[in-house]
């Protein structure tokens, strides 16, 4: 019996199969592959002449995968030439490795990750990459998605025109806002934008459904009503027509209603507010963000319709000879924080809604809410004469109480200890603006960039002294 077997071995030997010399599969104990030397996959015994000599089956390399048993082509053995290194960018969770059959032994971990990083190149039926996995939405949903974006795009372009101040530049007839804001028109008391306004005006006002806001004109001293209410509705109608337009792109029927004084009201008490109607939420959103509106044809200011909350600016005081204002809020802030006078302040912000645990904390924080503004007033021949400005934030929106708490430290004198005493002076409205905060050549308006409203100086008159002497000359005798 031996001798048949090995006589078979020989006959085998000595006639190559066509389909190449079998291999013995390898050993799952090794630690990797590319760990052995070239010569240890064969037998002993094996012919290396014989491998070489078939001329149609490629020799195995040492660094080649084996497959497994379940695979009868020898030609899917993964025998390539050398090609540069892959760098594999795939996740390795969704790496898909083929399932061995049950009478196969599993292949460790560590031989399978040596094989995908080492080896130059990878096998098609391992390595193939595996797109990401991404959740295409159906036809239905995108569709969907795109119609609810659609229905608040224009929403969300008024929201960007209205809001941003930037895109206001684009309108070139009006001033741009500069850097850093329009200065700030302080109001004499909350409700001045009614003052002088008659009672059945400010009913048909308070009927007339929103939006609207109120309105006023820079340079308007409210004389002749009559001749000059229509010119400047009509030139308000249409500068809101230009706002309105950049918005909406389309034509607006904007309203304005002119002031109107009381019957018997004397002269110098004249109204001075319009009221604009009949716009869009966002004509209006826009023209209160901006605030001041100047073209060559009409500029002006636009406040909400509402009672305002109290003024910042409290009072002014002059008789210092100094024109530091840290050492005039010094003096203002030492007067206030005496006990007597701070014992009044909280005796009268407790008639307000405060409740009177807090009036002491809120006595204190109106205190410390304190500024100072120096005015440049300066008499004839250049001699300065500073003026000062006190600023505080009301903790109250009582208007009886805040106007207690002003009258009380108005009637107040503010020593300092080496420039002087400070005594209130009544303010000097501006005509230009119509603050109170400043005279008209302090107005800060005109120096404003691209400024295309009134200017410091009215219309001069030209002067009789240089005409003096002329026209009729000194008549001598033939």
């Amino acid at each position: 019996m031996k001798d048949q077997s090995s006589a078979k071995t020989t006959n085998t030997s000595a006639r190559p199969s066509p389909m190449g010399t079998r291999q013995p599969l390898p050993r799952h104990q090794r630690s990797g592959s590319q760990f052995f030397p070239p010569n240890v996959l064969a037998d002993e015994g094996d012919n290396s002449t014989e491998i070489v000599s078939a001329p149609s089956t490629p020799s195995p390399t040492p660094r080649a995968t084996i497959p497994p048993t379940s695979i009868p082509e020898p030609t899917t053995t993964l025998i390539t030439t050398p090609n540069p290194p892959l760098v594999p960018t795939f996740d390795m969770e969704d790496e898909t490795l083929p399932t061995p059959y049950p009478h196969s032994p599993p292949c460790p971990p560590s031989d399978a990750n040596d094989e995908v990083m080492m080896d130059h190149s990878p096998p098609s039926t391992n390595l193939t990459p595996v797109p990401p996995k991404t959740s295409i939405p159906a036809p239905s949903t995108e569709e969907d998605l795109l119609r609810a974006h659609l229905a608040v795009a224009e929403t969300n372009r008024s929201i960007i025109r209205s809001n941003g101040i930037n895109s206001l530049t684009v309108i070139p007839q009006f001033t741009p806002v500069p850097q850093g804001g329009f200065p700030h028109i302080h109001l004499a008391h909350a409700a001045q934008l009614f003052d002088f306004q008659a009672a059945k005006v400010i009913t048909a006002w308070l009927k007339v459904p929103h939006p609207k806001i109120l309105i006023r004109v820079f340079d308007h001293d409210g004389k002749n009503p009559s001749v000059k209410g229509p010119i400047l509705v009509e030139r308000l109608c249409r500068a809101i027509t230009e706002i309105a337009h950049f918005i909406h792109q389309d034509e607006q029927k904007v309203k304005v209603s002119p002031p109107c004084p009381e019957a018997n009201c004397a002269e110098t008490d004249r109204p001075l507010s319009f009221l604009a109607y009949n716009i869009s939420e966002e004509t209006k959103t826009l023209i209160l963000n901006q605030r001041i509106w100047s073209s060559t044809d009409i500029s002006f200011v636009a406040h909400q319709f509402s009672v305002n909350s109290p003024p910042l600016l409290l009072f002014c005081l002059h008789g210092f000879s100094t024109t530091d204002t840290n050492t005039v809020k010094s003096a203002v802030h030492d007067t206030w924080t005496e006990d007597v006078t701070r014992w009044d302040i909280g005796d009268i912000l407790s008639e307000c809604e405060i409740p009177e645990e807090k009036v002491h904390i809120a006595a204190w924080d109106f205190i410390n809410s304190l500024w100072v503004e120096h005015l440049d007033f300066k008499a004839s021949g250049g001699i300065s004469l500073p003026r000062y400005n006190v600023f505080a934030v009301s903790p109250t929106s009582n208007p009886t109480v805040w106007t207690k708490l002003r009258a009380y430290l108005h009637s107040l004198t503010y020593p300092s200890e080496l420039e002087g005493s400070g005594t209130t002076v009544n303010f000097i409205p501006c005509p230009l603006c119509h603050s109170i905060a400043h005279p008209r050549g302090l107005c800060p308006f005109p120096n404003v960039p691209l400024w295309n409203g009134p200017k410091h100086n009215a219309n001069p008159r030209p002067s009789n002294t240089n005409m003096r002497g002329r026209g009729r000359g000194r008549r001598t005798p033939a």
